[in-house]
C-alpha cells in the first residue's frame, strides 16, 4: 500500500516534468519533504527521501521498488548544512518533488525570510511548496511513527489540503509568502502543528511579523480570522435558544459573499468586513418547532455573534500582534492607491476603525445531510 502511494505520487511528476531526464530518476534521491531547525546554533536540515531501486530493465526506465528514509545534517550556514546533507545520500538530490517545508518554532522565531529567498533562488524547488510551523524540533516530527501509512511529508500535505478545502485554516505556499513580502505586508499566518499521542495534529495558526514568529492562535480561536481570509468556509456556530436556556441550535455557516470596504476620513482608516452568510441548521439539542419568527431571531443572533467576534479579534490583533495579518493593506491599496502611497500602513492599521456588517440567511432548517446544503 505504501509503495503504491509513492508510485501514484511520482508517476504524474515524471510525465509532466520535462527539465529532468526520466531515465536517470533511479539514480537520484527524490526529496518529498524538508525540515529547517536551529540546533546548538547550527542550522539543521531534515529531509524525507524516496529512493527508487532500478530493475533489471533499468535501461527502459522501469522501477522495481522504492523506500523512504530520513536524513539529518547541520552546519553553521545553509550552504554548509546542505553540503553535509548531500554527503549522507548515495545519489544526487532531486528537489523538484518536494511537497512541504517544515519550520521549527525555534527557527521561525529567528525568521524564515532568508530561507524563503533561498527557495526562490534555487530553480529546483517548486514555489507551490506548502509551508507549516511545528511546535517541536523538526527531527522529532520526522521521527514519529504515524499509523496513517504515509510518509510524514505527505501526511502533513494531506492535513493542509483537507483544512484548506474545508476552509478551516489559512494555508500559504512559498509563492504566496514571497508575494506578501514583496508587497510589503508585515504580517501573515501559517498553519501550526504539533505532536500529540505520538501523532501530528493541527493546533492553530502561527502569527508572523516581519517574517518572524511572534504568537500562536489556538485552533479554537481562529474562526473570526477564517471569516475574513479563508475560502470555502464551513464553520460551526452554536446559538442558545432564546426561549429555552437548556436548548441550543447548531449551525453550519458558509460564506456566500464577502467584501472588504475601506476608506480614509480625517486621517483615520476605516475598514468594514461585509459578509453575506448562508447557514444550515444541523440539529437542536432538544427538538422544538421553529416558527418563521424564530428563524429571523436566530439569523439576527448569528449575525451579531459573528460580527462581534470579528471586531473583537481584529482589535486584539491591533493591540497584541501590532501588524496587519488580514490583507487589509492590499485591499486599501487597490481601492485608494494614491492615498495608500502617502500612508505608513503599519501605523495606520493600528489606529484603524473596524466594523463588521454581517447578514445571515438560514437556508435550510430541516437539513439531514451535507448533500442538501443550499449554497
Amino acid at each position: 500500500m505504501y509503495k503504491k502511494i509513492i508510485c501514484i505520487f511520482l508517476i504524474p511528476l515524471l510525465l509532466f516534468t520535462g527539465c529532468w531526464d526520466s531515465k536517470d530518476i533511479n539514480k537520484k534521491c527524490v526529496n518529498i519533504s524538508l525540515g529547517i531547525d536551529y540546533v546548538d546554533d547550527n542550522i539543521q536540515f531534515c529531509g524525507e527521501i524516496v529512493k527508487l531501486t532500478g530493475s533489471p530493465r533499468e535501461d527502459a526506465g522501469e522501477s522495481q521498488s522504492s523506500s523512504v528514509y530520513t536524513i539529518f545534517a547541520q552546519g553553521k550556514t545553509f550552504e554548509e548544512a546542505r553540503v553535509n546533507y548531500n554527503s549522507n545520500i548515495p545519489y544526487p538530490s532531486f528537489l523538484g518533488a518536494t511537497r512541504v517545508v517544515l519550520f521549527s518554532e525555534e527557527f521561525a522565531k529567528r525568521g524564515i525570510e532568508s530561507y524563503l529567498n533561498r527557495i526562490d533562488s534555487l530553480f529546483d524547488y517548486r514555489k507551490t511548496l506548502n509551508t507549516v510551523v511545528c511546535r517541536e524540533p523538526t527531527k522529532e516530527c520526522f521521527n514519529i511513527e504515524t499509523d496513517k501509512a504515509l510518509a510524514i511529508g505527505l501526511f502533513i500535505e494531506n492535513i493542509l489540503r483537507n483544512l484548506k478545502d474545508e476552509g478551516n485554516s489559512i494555508c500559504l505556499d512559498v509563492g504566496d509568502l514571497l508575494s506578501d513580502i514583496a508587497f510589503g505586508s508585515e504580517g501573515y499566518v501559517l498553519p501550526y502543528i504539533g505532536i500529540e499521542s505520538n501523532d501530528l495534529k493541527y493546533l492553530g495558526l502561527a502569527v508572523f511579523k516581519d517574517s518572524k514568529l511572534i504568537d500562536i492562535i489556538d485552533v479554537q480561536d481562529t474562526e473570526p480570522l477564517l471569516y475574513i481570509l479563508a475560502d470555502n468556509t464551513k464553520l460551526v456556530e452554536l446559538i442558545p435558544d432564546p426561549l429555552d436556556n437548556q436548548n441550543k441550535y447548531s449551525f453550519r455557516v458558509h460564506i456566500n459573499k464577502r467584501k472588504i470596504s475601506t476608506s480614509l476620513k480625517d486621517d483615520i482608516v476605516n475598514i468594514a468586513v461585509n459578509l453575506d452568510l448562508h447557514a444550515e441548521l444541523r440539529y437542536q439539542y432538544y427538538k422544538h418547532n421553529i416558527s418563521d419568527e424564530m428563524i429571523k431571531q436566530l439569523e439576527t443572533e448569528l449575525s451579531n455573534k459573528i460580527s462581534n467576534e470579528i471586531i473583537d479579534f481584529v482589535k486584539e490583533a491591533q493591540k497584541n500582534f501590532k501588524c496587519d495579518i488580514f490583507n487589509f493593506g492590499e485591499e486599501f491599496k487597490a481601492q485608494h492607491y494614491y492615498q495608500y502611497q502617502e500612508l505608513d500602513w503599519e501605523q495606520a492599521f493600528l489606529s484603524a476603525n473596524i466594523n463588521a456588517n454581517v447578514k445571515t440567511k438560514i437556508v435550510n432548517k430541516n437539513l439531514k445531510s451535507d448533500d442538501n446544503f443550499k449554497r
